[in-house]
């Protein structure tokens, strides 16, 4: 068994006899002595303690010691525990003893903490609620609003100035004056929260006025130019804005004619006006401004000795009260000169040629527009000539109709004055002319119609003997039968349009008029139809109905074939007629 002796020095409480108080240095010293077992076994006997020591085996003994000096008190507390036997741990003598042990400790602690503060006489340590007492003065220290030696006094700032009562350490003012101390005067219903309190007098912030400042402020009081109500600026005529400081100016500035040296313009009058200022100057150009007075009576003027096709700045502004308006601006340009001597120098069936005179004032280019009857319309441009008139072909127009073309100067994005001509192109030509059904006195002629709306055709044929009348023929008609030929002759066929007083080219074709077949023609004709009917092949004689030693292609087949086409047909071979 190894004796373990352990030494604590603490301030204690002992056995629940009160606080120990001394005015000398106390030190005290816990001692505890406990028998360990050295085995395994745990066999061991108990120790029989002097018999002052026997109660002390579990609780422990106490002595005070008194050194030389008389300032200094020594506490000394021994404890010897003894374990009767092996696993004294878990008896339930020991476990008591332990949860002694750790009270002892924790009062221990208590009285080391407050005998280490010094001792002070008896006193109220609470501070009647009102403060913290301090151990080192053994005296409270009060809170604010209480004194006395236990805080049970209330006091106020500076006794409220003798503007209120104090009440529990708070002073209540009386009406007009307010803070911790009642030495603020109180401003009328605390400025309203609309300006700061000085003095008791409401220093109000700029938007409002008044005594209490509850009176909404206009701007600048509406600087003579209007009337306040609830902080807004109620406007004389002519004038705006928050504070009425601004000229309304004049609206809608507009165009309302224009020449080449001249600009009419309109606006809006503006009521209250005394009168109105005008200014212009060409677009980039300021250095030339020119400024005229318009009485308050008239809302329009007339810019004259301008230039044509030149973009102006026109602004126009009121003057009230020797105040001027913002500028209303208008941009306007004066009118392009005209083209002058348009004409058509020709035409075709689908070709028009005109030219004009070149203003003098400086332009870009020309537009020149073509419009059809119909209203078909095309846009074209036309670079301005170096020449003194410009000429321009317009192609890809119908035949036979009339257009209308119009010119105009371009300068910038403006147009002239434009100059218009009519144009009308000439009626086609019948196409595709032919004859067929030839007779000894007869010739049929077929033609396709004209692409332009003709009101008729008109048909003549001449020959050696001479030229016959025109034959009018209606305007949907794509043949026509000549009669009263004379037989054998070869006439010359024509055929044209006809519109209003227009007339197309004439189309022409020939024919020849055919010959009875006789005994004194049939040599002729047996070499014209041997010329149809024969090829580069080897020529044979065959008969072939009433004719003989007629020569035709290898194959009677075919030339028979052939001879009866003709025959079946009554088509001229040569100028005979095979009946």
């Amino acid at each position: 068994m190894q004796p373990l002796t352990v030494s604590f020095p603490y301030f204690i409480k002992l056995f629940h006899m009160g606080t120990l108080k001394f005015s000398k240095r106390v030190t005290l010293s816990h001692v505890y002595k406990i028998d360990v077992a050295e085995g395994a076994d745990c066999k061991l006997t108990t120790q029989l303690l002097p018999a002052q020591d026997q109660a002390a085996e579990l609780q422990g003994t106490t002595e005070m010691l008194s050194s030389v000096g008389d300032n200094d008190v020594v506490f000394r507390h021994n404890i010897h525990l003894q374990p009767p036997k092996c696993g004294c741990e878990d008896s339930e003598s020991f476990k008591a003893l332990m949860y002694r042990l750790n009270g002892l400790e924790e009062e221990v602690t208590h009285l080391k903490k407050q005998c280490s503060q010094g001792c002070c006489k008896a006193v109220d340590y609470a501070c009647s609620g009102h403060g913290n007492y301090e151990r080192s003065s053994c005296s409270c220290v009060c809170d604010a609003g209480w004194e006395g030696p236990d805080c049970s006094t209330s006091t106020c700032p500076n006794e409220c100035n003798d503007n209120g009562r104090c009440v529990e350490g708070r002073c209540k003012c009386y009406e007009g004056y307010a803070g911790d101390d009642c030495s603020q005067l109180v401003c009328p219903n605390d400025c309203n929260d609309k300006g700061s309190c000085e003095d008791g007098v409401c220093v109000c912030f700029s938007h409002y006025t008044g005594e209490d400042c509850s009176i909404p402020r206009c701007p600048g009081d509406c600087v003579g130019n209007g009337h306040c109500v609830d902080g807004t600026c109620i406007c004389n005529e002519g004038f705006f804005g928050e504070d009425c400081s601004r000229v309304m100016g004049p609206e809608n500035v507009r165009l309302l004619g224009k020449t080449e040296e001249s600009l009419l313009v309109e606006w809006n009058p503006v009521t209250g006006v005394e009168y109105y200022v005008l200014t212009y100057h060409p677009e980039g150009d300021e250095g030339t401004l020119q400024r005229v007075s318009v009485p308050h009576s008239d809302n329009s003027y007339l810019i004259t000795g301008l230039s044509p096709g030149v973009t102006y700045i026109v602004d126009v502004y009121a003057v009230i009260k020797q105040i001027t308006s913002e500028p209303s601006t208008l941009k306007a340009t004066t009118v392009v000169l005209a083209v002058d001597g348009i004409r058509v120098l020709g035409q075709t069936e689908d070709t028009i040629q005109v030219d004009w005179q070149n203003p003098a004032a400086e332009v870009d280019y020309f537009m020149l527009t073509h419009a059809s009857p119909e209203g078909e319309e095309e846009e074209l441009t036309v670079p301005k000539s170096q020449e003194a008139r410009t000429k321009h072909t317009i192609t890809g127009l119908y035949p036979g109709t009339k257009y209308l073309i119009r010119v105009q100067a371009i300068k910038d994005t403006y147009k002239g004055k434009p100059s218009t001509v009519f144009g009308v192109t000439d009626v086609d030509a019948p196409s595709n002319l032919k004859t067929k059904e030839i007779t000894e006195d007869a010739v049929t002629v077929t033609w396709d119609q004209t692409l332009a709306d003709v009101d008729g055709y008109m048909i003549s044929y001449s020959s050696a003997d001479g030229s016959s009348e025109d034959i009018p023929v209606g305007p949907d008609s794509t043949s026509y039968r000549l009669t009263g030929l004379r037989p054998g002759v070869l006439y010359t066929v024509y055929v044209w349009g006809v519109k209003d007083d227009l007339t197309s080219r004439k189309s022409s074709t020939q024919a020849e008029t055919g010959e009875r077949l006789t005994f004194s023609t049939m040599p002729s004709f047996m070499n014209k139809l041997s010329t149809l009917c024969t090829s580069k092949d080897e020529i044979l004689l065959f008969k072939c109905g009433p004719f003989k030693a007629i020569r035709f292609k290898p194959s009677i087949l075919q030339a028979c074939l052939c001879f009866r086409t003709l025959l079946s047909s009554a088509q001229p071979v040569g100028n005979f007629i095979i009946l």
